[in-house]
């Protein structure tokens, strides 16, 4: 005898419930939480190297850290700080290469370069770097050519100058001294220099020796001295000189850097220490996804401040108009 058994489907089964589509969605949203957390992001190792522990390698730390951290990523930071010597340096390459971070990112020259040199198989993304080319890191801003690119501290030689001409108008001839690592950074300036209408008159040098001649050379046939960063140019004895000169003899002095203002030059044009980690954070997040430091373009300040000395001004009998004054971030009078 075969018995005969009734099924009712699950549709029409008296003691199973339907789940309505917003439990559903509230149950898969609970599985996913409890899935373990590589599932959402992959952890990565990163290695900052700092040149010192001095407040604007701090705060471009900072800047990398935080950027980096509103990426896809989930990071682990290891922090290095070369204030402690030669003998830690080397030590620091062998930990890093030991550790086998998926990035590294430098902050300052001087870090850039003993990992730049020390580690050529792991990406680099430097940070408050001044003259990346001319240091011998990159091949071009476009593309360095290795494994490596950043953020540099290089404001446009356009921007320098268009600057200068707003802030003295009657400028038509600028000095400026160069050595052999500066000559790539005044050999593009002359280009510029030339699209603008202004004549450029460049003087090399050899050595700090040379300078107080280079100076009076250039003051006798210029308007205004304009200065690129370089070590052996600028010592503080030099840098003294300088400055006197050009307030004694009425000539508009640009200097490289904000300390160059309070001294006594008439301005400079600098960066906010912080962005330009995040920019070196933007770029470490484009390595971390997968593409070649090398194909990625070294980027320059975007935050771009104005520092004026009102003082410097008066003495050499330049008027200064307010709507210039008032977009100053720093003021020296």
């Amino acid at each position: 005898m075969i018995e005969s058994r009734r099924h009712s489907s699950p549709k029409n089964h008296p003691n199973r419930r339907t789940m309505s589509v917003p439990r559903r969605l509230l149950l898969c949203v609970v599985i996913l939480l409890c899935l373990p957390r590589v599932a959402w992001s992959q952890e990565r190792r990163i290695a900052i190297v700092k040149s010192s522990n001095s407040a604007p390698f701090q705060a471009a730390a900072e800047g990398v850290k935080k950027e980096i951290r509103k990426g896809q990523v989930d990071p682990v930071f290891i922090e290095y700080d070369l204030s402690l010597g030669l003998e830690d340096e080397k030590q620091v390459v062998g930990k890093i290469r030991e550790l086998k971070p998926d990035l590294i990112v430098t902050i300052g020259s001087r870090s850039t370069a003993l990992l730049s040199a020390g580690i050529t198989d792991i990406p680099i993304v430097f940070s408050e770097v001044l003259n990346p080319i001319s240091s011998g890191f990159a091949q071009s801003m476009g593309s360095s050519q290795r494994n490596l690119t950043g953020a540099s501290l290089d404001i446009p030689i356009r921007t320098q100058l268009d600057k200068f001409t707003l802030i003295v108008p009657r400028m038509r001839r600028l000095g400026v001294i160069y050595t052999r690592d500066s000559e790539p950074v005044v050999r593009e300036a002359e280009k510029v220099c030339q699209e603008m209408g202004l004549e450029l008159t460049a003087v090399g040098i050899s050595s700090e020796k040379e300078i107080p001649k280079a100076i009076e050379s250039l003051g006798q046939k210029v308007d205004a001295l304009w200065a690129v960063a370089d070590t052996v140019i600028f010592t503080p004895q030099s840098t003294q000189y300088l400055l006197l000169y050009s307030l004694r003899n009425g000539i508009p002095f640009a200097g490289p850097f904000t300390s160059f203002v309070k001294a006594g030059a008439l301005f400079t044009l600098s960066w906010d220490d912080k962005d330009i980690g995040r920019q070196s954070g933007e770029l470490a997040l484009r390595v971390l996804a997968g593409e070649n430091p090398r194909n990625i373009p070294i980027t320059t300040p975007r935050m771009i401040y104005l520092i004026l000395n009102l003082r410097t001004a008066e003495q050499i009998n330049l008027d200064i108009p307010p709507h210039i004054v008032s977009v100053a971030k720093e003021v020296y009078q």
